[in-house]
């Protein structure tokens, strides 16, 4: 089929007749099938490139699923080889480290519903100060706002827990230049 692109700006017509009505309704119907088969077309050839990457993507996620792990685990191993805050250690092509994750507060474990936690803030001596009103809820704000004067104990009764730490992270280089003259960093390591 042939498809032609519409002027950037038509005029604008002043349908006098029933006839012209009929015909720019006609074209208008014509323009909407065009766009519902382009549409088509486009998500099959969409579909048939994500067939073609899916087992080779699925491939090179899985290494460095595997891969991240292994450095990972000698990362938590060796904690005096990142310097400087963030932790981190700079390659050629990239920055590995920690990042400081923000404290969050969150569920002391999947058991417990935001209302349960409501319920129990509600009833705990210490509790009312970290609800929202009218509607009571929880105020993790405040929360976190207090986390050094909260007893670690007292909010896993009342089933918050206060989550924060680091995260390993391995980052590539945004602008690196070509890589086909670069070996592998595997290979160098062996």
């Amino acid at each position: 089929m042939n498809f032609t692109s519409p002027s950037p700006h038509p005029s604008v017509p002043v349908i006098q007749t029933r006839q012209q009505f009929e015909a720019v309704i006609e074209n208008i119907l014509e323009l909407k099938a065009q766009r519902t088969e382009l549409e088509t077309a486009q998500e099959r050839e969409i579909t048939a490139i994500r067939e073609k990457y899916r087992v080779p993507l699925a491939e090179v996620e899985s290494f460095l699923t595997l891969e991240t792990t292994w450095a990972e685990t000698w990362a938590m191993a060796n904690p005096s080889a990142f310097t400087g805050q963030p932790r981190t250690m700079h390659h050629a092509r990239g920055t590995v480290g920690f990042r400081v994750i923000p404290p969050r507060i969150d569920r002391a474990s999947r058991k417990w519903t935001w209302t349960a936690i409501t319920q129990k803030l509600t009833e705990a001596s210490w509790g009312q100060r970290y609800l929202r009103t009218p509607a009571p809820e929880v105020n993790k704000e405040a929360l976190l706002a207090d986390r050094a004067k909260l007893s670690p104990i007292d909010l896993r009764l009342a089933g918050l827990k206060i989550v924060e730490g680091e995260r390993f992270f391995i980052a590539p280089n945004v602008n690196t230049e070509d890589d086909s003259a670069n070996e592998s960093a595997w290979q160098e390591a062996a």
